[in-house]
């Protein structure tokens, strides 16, 4: 087993992106400023989103192994570069580890952390290959990474929004990926919405949360909650949800994905710069 496939399959470009959601809801918040750059219960935040997100990439994969050997042979688990066995032990430290810190930020980031852990799981066991709740369930997940940065000094207000934005963002992106996941999600019997109502019906219900999330980017900007430079900024992740919605559907969860990585730089720069 190598370190290559341990870091590969916790998907870590994602485990950061929540990461950094964290430290911009301590921005927005007060917790930190440019000065103080970063402080050990903002740190710890960011280090609990980042080992939770990762474990769930692995229990995501532990029960996805069949569909995978269709639609992502290449991924560790189906290539059997990382057996099943000690995939499970790799996520339980993840998750041990992670709810273990939230413990040290208060007992409110502890009730989140086991939350989430939990809702991770029964997702990838169950709520997966129910129609839309499990989409449902991953969005309000990234979600909460925003909320979790306002639990460090309990205030979550000022951060609703792009908790929001982040979960209609999201949950146009999970309906995408149903559409692209058809053959092997048929095969392994899961319920999704592409495979429910086809594959034309589901990319129009994900451009509707997509549009949705467009329209609500200005509302942070207008409530004061971010500066003008990030107005200016997000306006390129805007035309890039426009792309998602106007692509052909292999592309479209691509698009979205760089489009949540430019409104994650927006959130950021509007939080720094006021």
């Amino acid at each position: 087993m190598k370190l290559q496939s341990l870091i590969t399959i916790i998907r870590p470009v994602n485990g950061v992106m929540s990461a950094i959601a964290v430290y911009i809801t301590a921005l927005v918040t007060g917790t930190v400023s440019l000065s103080t750059l970063l402080i050990l219960p903002v740190f710890l935040a960011m280090l609990v989103v980042f080992l939770i997100n990762s474990a769930g990439m692995v229990i995501n994969d532990i029960y996805d192994i069949e569909i995978d050997k269709i639609n992502k042979p290449k991924r560790p688990l189906p290539s059997g570069k990382i057996s099943i066995k000690s995939a499970k032990i790799y996520a339980a430290i993840l998750f041990i580890i992670g709810i273990g810190l939230s413990w040290f930020i208060n007992i409110y980031a502890l009730g989140i952390a086991l939350l989430a852990s939990l809702l991770l799981i029964a997702y990838a066991a169950k709520f997966k290959k129910t129609l839309l709740l499990g989409n449902i369930i991953v969005s309000i997940l990234v979600g909460l990474s925003f909320i979790y940065g306002g639990l460090i000094n309990m205030n979550i207000i000022p951060v609703l929004m792009l908790a929001l934005l982040a979960f209609f963002s999201n949950l146009g992106r999970e309906i995408y990926k149903t559409c692209e996941d058809v053959l092997g999600d048929k095969k392994a019997s899961v319920n999704s919405i592409a495979i429910k109502y086809g594959v034309i019906r589901a990319k129009v219900l994900g451009s509707i949360f997509i549009a949705l999330a467009v329209v609500m980017s200005i509302v942070p900007f207008i409530l004061g909650i971010l500066g003008l430079s990030y107005l200016v900024v997000v306006v390129f992740a805007d035309i890039a949800f426009a792309l998602a919605i106007i692509s052909p559907v292999a592309k479209s969860s691509k698009y979205v994905k760089m489009a949540m990585m430019i409104a994650l730089l927006s959130f950021l720069i509007g939080a720094i710069i006021i």
